[in-house]
């Protein structure tokens, strides 16, 4: 067989296990599924495996990063969408959808609403998420350079500062089973104006007062 054949073969392989690792572990839960269950649902012997695979932790986060490319596809495209400037709206929609597109990728929704247990640290290290918070921080860069906003922020902050809200927030409409088809409750809101109010420029004509030592301070 020709090294390229090879190459694409273990290529092919490897996304078996991964496809055969979301719909195991969506449908069992990581606890409950073994290597072994995932290698013969592939038709493959388990020690064959540990040829793409160091563990099945590593397996469970390869096949959570898979499932998730459709929800960063989702996310891709509704920052895209006019909603005339209003953050609230944008977060809105982009909440809801991810949450409609959770629940047709069961696998991230487990891993969202914490019924399998991933750290903070192992899901920001997953490609599919740093990949869309780098695209998320060009966007912000870009509404810096248009004066939408704010000039000072780090925009890679700012990306991982929404990115962790809004996916909390889709974790807990995921856990309590809710589509987000209503308008969004109050505290949704509140956290939403504090980003937009974060985001948005300073206005340049602030007023101050002169303090004891004659200096001008913002009132």
């Amino acid at each position: 067989m020709a090294l390229s054949e090879q190459v694409r073969k273990g290529e092919r392989t490897r996304a078996a296990l991964v496809h055969a690792a979301i719909s195991r572990f969506a449908s069992e839960g990581f606890n409950r599924v073994s290597l072994t269950d995932i290698a013969r649902d592939v038709g493959v012997s388990p020690t064959a495996v540990y040829r793409y695979f160091p563990d099945k932790e590593a397996l469970f986060e390869a096949a959570v990063d898979a499932d998730a490319e459709a929800l960063v596809a989702f996310a891709r495209d509704a920052l895209t969408r006019d909603v005339g400037g209003s953050l609230l709206e944008l977060l809105r929609r982009l909440a809801a959808g991810l949450v409609t597109a959770a629940h047709a990728h069961p696998l991230v929704a487990r891993v969202l609403s914490g019924a399998d247990i991933m750290t903070p640290a192992r899901i920001l290290a997953l490609p599919t998420l740093a990949v869309f918070r780098a695209e998320l921080a060009e966007l912000l860069e870009f509404g810096q350079s248009v004066g939408a906003v704010r000039a000072d922020l780090d925009a890679a902050e700012a990306a991982l500062g929404l990115e962790t809200v809004v996916l909390n927030h889709v974790g807990y409409l995921v856990a309590s089973a809710s589509t987000e088809s209503h308008e969004p409750d109050a505290r949704w809101v509140a956290v939403v104006s504090l980003l937009d109010a974060a985001l948005r420029p300073r206005s340049s004509a602030v007023p101050t007062v002169e303090s004891r030592d004659g200096e001008a301070r913002p009132r």
